[in-house]
This record gives C-alpha cells, sequence and structure tokens, in this order.
C-alpha cells in the first residue's frame, strides 16, 4: 500500500455509438471477406480465398460493480483517483484527464492533460464529458465519486478493493483493464534487471548493513510505518534487505503510529524517512520529527543513518528510484 492521498456507467448516446463501431467493425470484415471472395472466384488458380481474423474491438473486465465492457485498446482514459493517472503516465497509456495533482510530486506531468477535479478530489463531471472518453478508471471506494454518473458518460471500471491492492498488484491491474500488459511486462523486466544489478553490486554491504524501516510524517506530531509489502519495503525485500521488528510485525500494511510508540524503531539500524512535501506533508514535518528528542535517541539517528527522501511507489518507474536510493546509500557503508 501507499500513505493515503488527500481524496470512480453507459448512456444511451455511448450505447448507441458503441453499437455502431461494432456494427462497422462486422460490416467492414464482411466487405473484406466478400471482396475476397470475388476476387477468388473470378480469378483462374481457383486458389482458396485467405482472411485475416479482426481483433475483437472489446474486451470485458472485472469492476467492483461487475463485468464491464471496454475497448480492447482505450485511447482516451480518464482517472478519477489519487493512484492510477501514475501509472497510466508510467505505462505511457493515453490518459486525457485526471485530478489536477501538478502541485505535487511528478507533477509536471499533470500539466500535459485536462485537469477533471481538484487536488481534493472533487469532480467536474462537465469536463469529463467534454473529454468523450472510452473509459474511465478509479479505485473502489475513492471517496466522493459517483459512479453511476460516471457510468452514464462512459465505460466506468473501479477496480475492487478486494483484489491485490499492493502497488504491483494494482499496476497489474490497471494495465489490464487498459490493455497494455505487454508494456507492463517491458516495466517489470526492467525493474528485476536493475534488482539483479543492485544486488550483486551491494551484497555485501545488504548482508553487512543489519536491519531496516521506512517511516513517515505528514504533519511532524505522528508517524507512519511502512510494513514488509507495502511501498518501499517491497523493494527491499526484492534486494533481501532485512527488516526491523516493527515493519515485520506490520505486514502488508502500511501503519499509522503516534510519537510515543518511536521507540519501536529501536532495533532498526537504518531508517529512510519518507518526506513527500507539500501539499501531501506540512511543511517542515520531516525535520520537525526528527527533532524530536524520541526520534533523535534511536539507534540509527544516533548513528547518522537516517536517509530523508521520497520514497513511496505508485509504479515501477516510482520504484527503480528508490532502488537508486538504496544502492546510493548502500555505497557510503
Amino acid at each position: 500500500m501507499t500513505p493515503p492521498r488527500p481524496e470512480a456507467s453507459t448512456s444511451a448516446p455511448t450505447l448507441r455509438r458503441s453499437r455502431l463501431r461494432r456494427l462497422a467493425i462486422v460490416l467492414a470484415a464482411a466487405a473484406v471477406a466478400a471482396t475476397t471472395a470475388a476476387c477468388g472466384s473470378s480469378g483462374s488458380s481457383g486458389a482458396a480465398p485467405t482472411t485475416t481474423a479482426a481483433a475483437p474491438a472489446t474486451r470485458t473486465v472485472q469492476s467492483a460493480e461487475g463485468p464491464v465492457e471496454v475497448p480492447a485498446q482505450p485511447k482516451r482514459i480518464v482517472s478519477v483517483d489519487y493512484v492510477t493517472p501514475y501509472i497510466l503516465f508510467d505505462l505511457k497509456a493515453p490518459i486525457v484527464g485526471a485530478l489536477d495533482l501538478s502541485n505535487g510530486a511528478n507533477g509536471e506531468q499533470f500539466k500535459t492533460i485536462t485537469p477533471i477535479g481538484n487536488d481534493s478530489g472533487e469532480i467536474n463531471y462537465e469536463a469529463i464529458i467534454g473529454l468523450n472518453p472510452d473509459v474511465i478508471l478509479s479505485i473502489d471506494g475513492s471517496s466522493g465519486v459517483d459512479v453511476a454518473r460516471l457510468k452514464a458518460i462512459a465505460p466506468t471500471v473501479s477496480i475492487p478493493a478486494s483484489t491485490d491492492t499492493s502497488w504491483k498488484g494494482l499496476v497489474k491491474q490497471t494495465a489490464e483493464i487498459v490493455g497494455l500488459s505487454d508494456a507492463l511486462a517491458a516495466r517489470e523486466q526492467a525493474y528485476q534487471a536493475k534488482v539483479t544489478e543492485v544486488k550483486t553490486q551491494r551484497a555485501a554491504q545488504i548482508t553487512s548493513s543489519g536491519s531496516w524501516a521506512t517511516a513517515g510524517t505528514y504533519d511532524g506530531d505522528a508517524w507512519y510505518l511502512y510494513g514488509t509489502g507495502s511501498g518501499p519495503s517491497s523493494v527491499m525485500a526484492d534486494l533481501g534487505i532485512t527488516f526491523d521488528t516493527a515493519t515485520k510485525a506490520a505486514g502488508d500494511s502500511l501503519e499509522q503510529r503516534s510519537v510515543e510508540q518511536l521507540n519501536t524503531l529501536s532495533d532498526a539500524k537504518v531508517i529512510l524517512f519518507d518526506d513527500l512535501g507539500p501539499p501531501v506533508t506540512i511543511e517542515g514535518a520531516a525535520a520537525k520529527m526528527q527533532a524530536n528528542p524520541l526520534f533523535a535517541a534511536l539507534p540509527a539517528a544516533q548513528a547518522k543513518r537516517v536517509y530523508v527522501g521520497s520514497y513511496n511507489v505508485t509504479t515501477y518507474g516510482d520504484a527503480e528510484k528508490v532502488l537508486t536510493s538504496i544502492n546510493d546509500i548502500l555505497g557510503k557503508f
């Protein structure tokens, strides 16, 4: 899982357009077959005509609300949640609209598409209509999302919350929905090659560095801890890094904790401190937390092995950046 970000259906005209598109494809295929047959009958060779089957125009995917028919290769995708747009950008998918997250991390890419809502999650449905999307993506349970209203605009897929919601799971589901499983396979291959490279280059340091943890804060007063299967911890696990007791106990979860619980990080020899920056976190929140006497007394802090950075992982691009950061850190040991 990733830290929660401050926070998703088809009309009669759309259905008619969908049916007309399917009818056009059927008629086009029939015309090709007829032309081929005619050419075959007028020739003297008597060879049997050959035709190539047209690729399916649509696919059926699973949404939280049940099966949804979507284009086999969507051309105009709109996202109404805080996670899938990053995935779509990473996969180079044809995303045309999303919430305006241009002020956050990696915000420049959002300036290349149309905002369909603000960073508080308030959706402008008229803006979505104006984009004429052929599929709309959301994550089940996203606050402020009127799925029925979205369904009246275009086929809408809410990724079920009951399925694998780890970052890798969400990436895989998103890629399958938008027909980019091949692109995902290439991203996975590049990531695994990077993992192998770092594991090989830093094998001795990974063994000798001891146990690791990744924590962060939004306001400098409370903090969160990534469990072994969430965010950057999943990247550490791929590298074979050892986790501290608190991280192991958190499992796949991202846990919210109080300042009084900072002592649970006492057996972590290395701490990655996640600072996502404004608007997700308050300016200076990371420095405030590290100045707290309870944090400053931790063995990792005393040994100056606390490394501040942006470690949140939503995409394979993010994971590769975390790999680079970890590789740089290991190089200091």
